[in-house]
C-alpha cells in the first residue's frame, strides 16, 4: 500500500442513526421462506425512513394497511410500484394506509449497489430508492437481519393487505392491480376515484442493460451455476467504501475443491471510487489447515485515469480433501469519496454456504436453453432454494404446475411426457393447493433418486 498507511474508521460518513438502531451484520444462510398468505401478522421489528425503531404490528394497528416490499435493484418492482401509488391515491381516502418496506437487494451488483452491511447503509439506499422512484407512499426499512423478508416470505415485489386487527387478508408475490384493488374494495368499499398511472406523473425507469460478464484486465467471466456466498465484515457498523462479494462453484461447496469468485465493489451509496494514483488494492486469504488457495493473495491491476468505480474481480482455485466452513480475507486499498481519500483495511469472513437472501445476479450467469435463448438460473441445481428460484418465474415464493411444467419441458425437450409429469407434480403437492413450497420440493426425491420404471 501507500508508504504512509493510515487505518481509519469512517463511520461518520454513514447516516446518523441512534445507537439502538445499529446492529450486527445480517446472519447469512437464512432460508428463503414461502409467502405468508394468511393468519396474524407476526410481531416484527422495523425502522422508519429516519432510522427510528418501530414495531410493525403497532404501525398497522387500527387501520387497514398495505405493505409492499421493494429495493433499489429490482426492475420488476420499478415497473409495478406505480400500482401501489395509484391504489394509495384512491384508497387512502377510505382510511387505508400504505407503506413500502425496503429489503435486501434482489440483484446485487446492479448499478454497482451491494447489500447494506448496517442499518445506516440500508436507510441510505432507501432514501436513494425514494428519490429515484418519486414515491408518495412512505417507506419503512426491514432490519439488517431481514426480519420482515424472512417472516413474511417476501420477495422484491410482494404485497400484503393487513386488517386493523392484524390479520393478513391478502398476499401476493407480485403487484397485481386487479387483485389488490379487489381485496381493498372487499375490505373498505369502492373508492371515490380510480386513478390512472398516467395521472401520477411518475418517472419512467428504464430496465437496465445486462451486466458485462467477460474477462478484462479488471474483471473475470463467470459461468452459470455459481452460488452467492455469505460474507460477514468484521466491523459491520463501520463504513466500508469497498464491499466484497464471493461466489462458489458446485464442486467447491460439495467436495472442498473448486473455484471461488471474489469481487470488490466501490459502494455507490457512499460515492466511493478507487484512487489509481496509489498502489492498487490487494487482498490475502487466511485458510484453515489442509486448505490451499491459488492464489492466496493478489494485487489488482490499476484502472484507467486517476480514479474509477469499476469492480476488481478474481478467480481463486481452492483445494481441500473436505469442504471448508469458512475463509478469512484481508483487504487493503486506497479509497475515496467526494470528501475524503485514505488508506483502508477491512477484514471479512467468507462462509462457504449459500447466502440464501433471495438474490440473483442480474443479466448474467444465465446459461443457455436448447433453442439458444438465455435462461435465468444463477444457483446450483442441487440446492432446494435454488431449484425453487429457478422455476418460480412470477417470484411468489412457490412453484405452480405451469411454472414447473415449463421448466421440465425445457430440460426434457422431445422426451417430455405431460401425463407422467402431472402424476409426478400431484405426488409432490402434498397439501393439494396446486403449488409446491420449498418444503415440498425438499421432501420430494430428485429424478436420479427415484426407482427405475
Amino acid at each position: 500500500m501507500h508508504t504512509l498507511k493510515i487505518i481509519l474508521s469512517i463511520t461518520s460518513l454513514a447516516l446518523a442513526v441512534p445507537a439502538s438502531a445499529q446492529s450486527e451484520a445480517a446472519p447469512k444462510g437464512t432460508a428463503h421462506t414461502t409467502l405468508l398468505r394468511d393468519g396474524q401478522l407476526p410481531e416484527l421489528d422495523a425502522y422508519s425512513a429516519e432510522g427510528k425503531p418501530l414495531k410493525l404490528r403497532e404501525l398497522c394497528q387500527g387501520k387497514y394497511t398495505v405493505l409492499s416490499s421493494g429495493c433499489l435493484t429490482c426492475p420488476q418492482f420499478h415497473e409495478t410500484y406505480t400500482e401501489i401509488e395509484a391504489a394509495n391515491a384512491d384508497f387512502s381516502e377510505l382510511g387505508v394506509q400504505f407503506f413500502y418496506f425496503y429489503k435486501s437487494l434482489r440483484h446485487p451488483e446492479l448499478n454497482g449497489y451491494i447489500d447494506a452491511q448496517n442499518i445506516s447503509e440500508r436507510l441510505l439506499q432507501l432514501a436513494e430508492a425514494r428519490k429515484l422512484l418519486g414515491t408518495k407512499v412512505p417507506w419503512i426499512a426491514d432490519t439488517i437481519e431481514d426480519s420482515m423478508r424472512i417472516a413474511l416470505g417476501a420477495n422484491s415485489q410482494s404485497v400484503y393487505l393487513i386488517s386493523p386487527e392484524g390479520e393478513i387478508l391478502y398476499a401476493s408475490g407480485n403487484i397485481k392491480r386487479d387483485e389488490l384493488r379487489a381485496a381493498l374494495t372487499k375490505a373498505v368499499g369502492n373508492p371515490p376515484t380510480e386513478t390512472k398511472i398516467s395521472d401520477l406523473n411518475l418517472p419512467t425507469i428504464e430496465r437496465p442493460a445486462p451486466l458485462v460478464n467477460k474477462a478484462t484486465k479488471l474483471t473475470v467471466e463467470r459461468p452459470e451455476g455459481l452460488t452467492i456466498l455469505a460474507v460477514t465484515p468484521s466491523k459491520p457498523d463501520e463504513t466500508y467504501l469497498v464491499k466484497l462479494r464471493a461466489e462458489a462453484d458446485d464442486n467447491l461447496l460439495k467436495t472442498g475443491t473448486g473455484r471461488l469468485f471474489l469481487g470488490f465493489y466501490p459502494d455507490p451509496i457512499h460515492d466511493a471510487h478507487w484512487n489509481n494514483l496509489t498502489e492498487p488494492m490487494h487482498f490475502k486469504l487466511t485458510l484453515p489447515e489442509g486448505v490451499t488457495a491459488t492464489p492466496s493473495k493478489a494485487t489488482a491491476e490499476k484502472g484507467e485515469g486517476d480514479s474509477d468505480t469499476k469492480p476488481r474481480q478474481f478467480w481463486i482455485d481452492i483445494t481441500s480433501d473436505t469442504p471448508a466452513k469458512e475463509l478469512t480475507l484481508n483487504l487493503d486499498y486506497f479509497g475515496c469519496t467526494a470528501d475524503v481519500c485514505m488508506a483502508l483495511s477491512h477484514e471479512y469472513t467468507i462462509l462457504l454456504q449459500d447466502e440464501n437472501r433471495g438474490a440473483r445476479t442480474y443479466g448474467m450467469n444465465r446459461g443457455t436453453r436448447s433453442n439458444g435463448q438465455k435462461r435465468q438460473n444463477t444457483q446450483p441445481t442441487g440446492d432446494v432454494s435454488s431449484r425453487l428460484q429457478g422455476m418460480d418465474t412470477n417470484e411468489d415464493g412457490s412453484v405452480s404446475y405451469e411454472e414447473m411444467k415449463g421448466s421440465a419441458k425445457e430440460r426434457r425437450g422431445e422426451d417430455f411426457n405431460e401425463e407422467r409429469f402431472k402424476t409426478r407434480f400431484q405426488s409432490m403437492d402434498t397439501n393439494k393447493d396446486g403449488t409446491l413450497s420449498s418444503e415440498e420440493l425438499s421432501s420430494a426425491p430428485r429424478a436420479s433418486e427415484r426407482p427405475n420404471r
